[in-house]
C-alpha cells in the first residue's frame, strides 16, 4: 500500500468526521426552528461566522480595562464530563451553557460575568453568572457608571448607548447593576452594551426588575445560585433599532435559574417583550422547556442524573 493511497484514506476520514459529527450540522430541531430566529442559516458557530481565521477582523487593540485581548476574549466553557459534585456546587462555570452550534457567538468574560455575543443580532445570546449572597449589596450605585460600548467586540459590530436614542426601548440589563453593586469594575462593566438589549419600559422596571429583585432574594436565601439569561427571537421579529438600524429587537426574553443548596432545584421564566403585568407564576417553565424555545443547553457541567431531574420540574412553591 503506497503512501499516497494512505494519505488519500486519511483525508477522507477526516473529511467524514468533520462533516458528519452529530449535531456539527447546525441544524435546528423542528420545535427550535419554528422558535428560534434563524440568522445563521444553519452555519456553525464561530467568532465571526463564515469567515476563515486568516480573513477575521483583527481584534481591537485595546480592550475595555487594558488587558490583553487572549486573556480577554479567551472561551472559557468547561467540558460537558461529569466533574464531580466538589466542583459542581462551588464553580461558577457551572452556570455557563453549552457551545452554541446554530448561531455566531464570540464569548467573553467579565469580572462577574461570562457571556456569548452574537455578531448579527449585535445583542448577547446569553449571558451567565453565579450570584452569592455577599454580591447581592455594596457601595458601587449604578450612578457611578455609564452605558458605553465594548471595546472588546470589532468596531464594526460595536453598539453604541446612542443607537437606544428615540428608540422606544429601554437598555435593559441582562445582568443587572443590582447584581454588581460588590465591586466597582464589576458595575462598570454590566453598563457595557454587550450586557445590554432592547427592553419596553414596562417590562424593564416591571417584572423583569421584580424577578432581578427575587434572585438576590434567593441568593441570601440560599448562599448562591446560578443564573442564564438572554433575548429570544423568531423568524417574523425582524424589526431593528440604531443607526443605521442594525440592533434586533427580541420577542422575548429567559431566565433560568439553578440552585444546589440542599436537594438541587431549577426553574425557568419566559417573558414577551410587551407592556403588562403578570403574576410571577405565570412566566414559570421548565428549564427543558426554554431549552426548547431558545435553542441552548444549560448547566451541561451537571451530572446527567441532576440535570435531567431539575431540569424536567419548576414549581415556584419550591423556592
Amino acid at each position: 500500500m503506497n503512501n499516497h493511497f494512505i494519505s488519500t484514506i486519511a483525508l477522507l476520514i477526516i473529511v467524514w468526521s468533520v462533516s458528519g459529527c452529530g449535531n456539527c450540522s447546525g441544524k435546528l430541531s423542528p420545535e427550535a426552528e419554528r422558535s428560534m430566529y434563524d440568522l445563521s442559516n444553519g452555519a456553525t458557530s464561530t467568532e465571526y461566522e463564515n469567515e476563515t481565521e486568516a480573513e477575521q477582523p483583527k481584534q481591537p487593540k485595546r480592550s475595555n480595562d487594558g488587558r490583553d485581548q487572549e486573556t480577554r476574549l479567551r472561551d472559557c466553557r468547561p467540558d460537558n464530563r461529569d466533574e464531580g459534585m466538589a466542583r459542581v456546587e462551588t464553580g461558577e462555570s457551572l452556570a455557563w451553557p453549552a457551545r452554541l452550534t446554530n448561531v455566531p457567538e464570540q464569548v467573553l468574560r467579565r469580572k462577574a460575568y461570562v457571556l456569548s455575543f452574537n455578531t448579527e443580532t449585535l445583542l448577547p445570546n446569553w449571558v451567565a453568572w453565579k450570584l452569592t449572597s455577599e454580591e447581592t449589596d455594596g457601595p458601587w450605585k449604578r450612578k457611578s457608571a455609564k452605558f458605553h460600548e465594548d471595546f472588546d467586540i470589532d468596531p464594526k459590530y460595536q453598539v453604541f448607548p446612542s443607537d437606544y436614542n428615540r428608540s422606544g426601548y429601554d437598555r435593559g440589563h441582562m445582568c443587572p447593576a443590582g447584581d454588581n453593586k460588590w465591586d466597582k469594575e464589576a458595575m462598570r462593566e454590566c453598563f457595557l452594551m454587550t450586557n445590554i438589549c432592547p427592553q419596553l419600559h414596562s417590562l424593564n422596571s416591571g417584572d423583569w426588575n421584580s424577578l432581578e429583585i427575587q434572585c438576590r432574594d434567593w441568593a441570601r436565601q440560599y448562599g448562591e445560585i446560578y443564573i442564564v439569561c438572554g433575548p429570544i427571537f423568531f423568524k417574523k421579529s425582524n424589526k431593528k433599532i440604531g443607526r443605521p438600524r442594525r440592533v434586533t429587537v427580541p420577542v422575548g426574553f429567559f431566565k433560568v435559574i439553578l440552585c444546589m443548596k440542599g436537594s438541587p432545584k431549577a426553574i425557568g421564566f419566559v417573558f414577551k417583550n410587551v407592556p403588562g403585568h403578570h403574576a410571577r407564576n405565570e412566566y414559570v417553565n421548565t428549564v427543558d422547556d426554554v431549552e426548547r424555545i431558545v435553542n441552548m443547553d444549560f448547566f451541561p457541567a451537571l451530572p446527567d442524573r441532576i440535570e435531567n431531574r431539575v431540569e424536567a420540574k419548576a414549581n415556584l412553591d419550591d423556592w
